[in-house]
């Protein structure tokens, strides 16, 4: 597999690397995010002695030691920093929420700077940003998703509708960020009432999942890896703390790759949230993610260093031997131990169950 080179690729990830300059950072989320900033930044720097990685910072943060130029980012300079950074790289690795439109608005801005994203086109952002949008597209194609509905939940909840427990989030959130278990239909929490739009679904059975999925700029989507997601309920939220992967789940494949090959425009690193009902061998899928996720800490550990990241790229650059360097990526990470990580991104072996 022979790649462009040398190539320079810009790492942004929205929440420590500026697009948040002069705004409070909350503490999770920059955990998180610069677990994500630095391994995929790490791994990058792997493909081959002549990749260069620039990195944008949050001019709050120190720079951090590694093979990458760093740029500090500061308050009011945003946008024209990642444009131009942008048009001066190869490709930009984008990692934003998709909360507000932020991740399809920062695609098309690089795009329209001449830059080119190593990611989703923004048409697949908008549709997999937009949680009612993908729950009717899924029903649509008959991908097994919860029902679903839009309310107002500062009107409380509906009194029509028998599906309890439920699950309340918004249309457009970033994982699992204001997302509460509803028990019944008085127990509506004050701090739901804070949203102006929220999508309510039945409480699916079954264990949280995801799947991550290396697709080219032709489209074709290879399933790399599912892994088992911790969730716990704190005061009616959702709280996400990581995950362990790999988990097999084969008898979920098709349903995912369904999901998957039903959204046009998707590319790069993919992730899909599903539940899987282990008593009827179902799998109901939820949310696809159209970038890195946090199971990428956990992949570069199973995988040989640049690895993930050489057939990220030649997916892009229609390198020849992409099929089989997916196919060294699966056995590698069959082969391996299973990991497990937080969603600080620390990681540690486990033993297998």
């Amino acid at each position: 597999m022979t790649l462009p080179s040398p190539l320079t690729i810009l790492i942004h990830e929205y929440v420590t690397g500026g697009g948040m300059a002069g705004e409070p950072l909350p503490e999770s989320w920059a955990a998180e995010g610069r677990a994500m900033r630095r391994t995929l930044a790490a791994d990058i720097a792997k493909v081959d002695a002549a990749t260069r990685v620039v990195v944008s910072l949050d001019q709050r943060f120190a720079p951090d030691d590694g093979p990458w130029t760093t740029v500090s980012i500061e308050p009011g300079s945003y946008l024209d920093r990642l444009r131009d950074l942008a048009r001066r790289a190869d490709y930009t690795v984008l990692v934003a929420p998709e909360t507000t439109g932020v991740l399809e608005r920062l695609t098309v801005e690089i795009e329209e700077a001449g830059g080119r994203v190593l990611g989703s086109t923004s048409e697949a952002v908008a549709l997999t940003a937009d949680k009612s949008a993908l729950a009717r597209w899924f029903e649509r194609n008959e991908i097994p998703t919860p029902r679903s509905r839009i309310i107002d939940p500062r009107d409380g909840l509906p009194a029509d509708w028998p599906y309890y427990p439920a699950v309340l989030k918004p249309v457009d959130g970033a994982g699992s960020v204001d997302t509460f278990r509803i028990a019944g239909p008085s127990s509506l929490p004050d701090a739901a009432r804070s949203l102006a739009s929220a999508l309510l679904q039945p409480l699916a059975p079954g264990v949280a999942m995801s799947a991550v999925f290396l697709v080219s700029s032709q489209g074709e989507a290879r399933l790399i890896a599912t892994g088992r997601q911790r969730m716990t309920v704190e005061d009616g939220r959702f709280v996400y703390e990581g995950g362990t992967i790999p988990v097999e789940c084969p008898d979920a494949w098709p349903v995912l790759r369904n999901a998957v090959a039903s959204v046009a425009g998707l590319r790069g690193f993919v992730g899909v949230d599903f539940l899987w009902d282990a008593d009827r061998r179902e799998a109901t899928v939820l949310e696809i993610n159209p970038r890195a996720t946090t199971s990428c800490v956990g992949l570069c550990r199973l995988l040989p260093p640049g690895l993930l990241a050489r057939v990220w790229l030649a997916g892009f650059a229609d390198a020849t031997g992409w099929d089989d360097a997916i196919d060294r990526i699966t056995r590698a990470i069959a082969s391996g131990p299973r990991v497990r990580f937080d969603a600080a991104g620390t990681v540690s072996e486990e033993d297998s169950e």
